[in-house]
């Protein structure tokens, strides 16, 4: 019963309490942060910004490690001939080589013409006399020939001539190596031997 009578009462208070409005009270301190929220959802892109200005030149990096080598390239087109150079200097003479071995003889040449028959030579030194020949047959008696010529001989040392009015038909020298000389037809002259000479009437 007291128990109902105290809260009775209690209401009561609590009841012209609310009745009754109040100045309002002083600004209390804030209370404890409270935990974060759950994450929201990705919101759409916005438009693409302008482009801002070109930047400066950054510093140059470190050299990179050296690449592999790569495959061999095809050959290109074979190029122009380029022009002649100039001529390069004079050599120094090389030495002289060995003597080849001789060559094979050359075919036979065709003859020649025939040369111009040559001036005579002097005549030669007298033979001996041969053996005598055995005695022929005699024979018929002809008839008596005209008058011959008289051979004239001439015998001197060194030189030997024909009288006027006679013509050498030959000459002969008797002596070592000795050999007529003959300028003309009226004598002829011989170097260390005698001359003989044999003269006719012209």
């Amino acid at each position: 019963m007291k128990l109902s009578m105290t809260t009775a009462a209690l209401c009561a208070v609590l009841a012209i309490s609310a009745c009754a409005k109040g100045d309002p009270g002083d600004k209390g301190s804030p209370g404890p942060k409270g935990d974060p929220g759950a994450i929201g959802a990705v919101g759409p892109a916005g438009p693409k910004g302008a482009t801002g200005p070109k930047g400066d030149t950054g510093l140059a990096g470190p050299a990179g490690p050296t690449g592999a080598v790569g495959p061999t390239g095809p050959a290109g087109p074979k190029g122009e001939v380029g022009p002649a150079g100039p001529a390069g200097a004079k050599g120094e003479a090389g030495l002289k080589g060995e003597a080849g071995p001789a060559g094979p003889a050359g075919p036979k040449g065709e003859a020649g013409p025939k040369g111009e028959a040559g001036p005579a030579g002097p005549a030669g030194p007298k033979g001996e006399a041969g053996p005598k020949g055995e005695a022929g047959l005699v024979g018929a008696k002809g008839d008596a020939g005209p008058a011959g010529a008289a051979i004239n001989v001439v015998t001197g040392d060194g030189k030997a001539s024909c009288a006027d009015g006679e013509t050498m038909i030959s000459a002969y020298c008797v002596g070592d190596n000795a050999t007529p000389k003959i300028s003309d037809t009226s004598g002829a002259a011989c170097e260390g031997g005698k001359a003989v000479i044999a003269c006719i009437k012209k």
